[in-house]
């Protein structure tokens, strides 16, 4: 399950959306952690409910991309403001 494509690839954009985000909001090497956990709690969110719900706006292979991105950047979001 973990060297399946899907996980990489969603992991690496995850990964690229968190050091973003660590880049416009983030502190310290604290928040960098944070936000790299959350978000990719976030995108496997996304991911699992745009299967769920057999969305098909934006896919490449199977993950869809807008969606996990979406649940992705909210928690990050919810966690900044929450400031965990």
């Amino acid at each position: 399950m973990f060297a399946s494509p899907l996980f990489v690839l969603g992991s690496a954009v995850a990964t690229v959306w968190a050091a973003l985000f660590h880049l416009l909001f983030g502190r310290g090497w604290l928040d960098l952690a944070l936000y790299w956990f959350v978000g990719l709690i976030g995108f496997a969110v996304g991911q699992t409910m745009a299967e769920a719900l057999n969305l098909q706006w934006v896919l490449v292979g199977q993950m869809h991309v807008i969606e996990a991105t979406l649940a992705c950047w909210l928690a990050m979001f919810v966690a900044h403001w929450l400031k965990v």
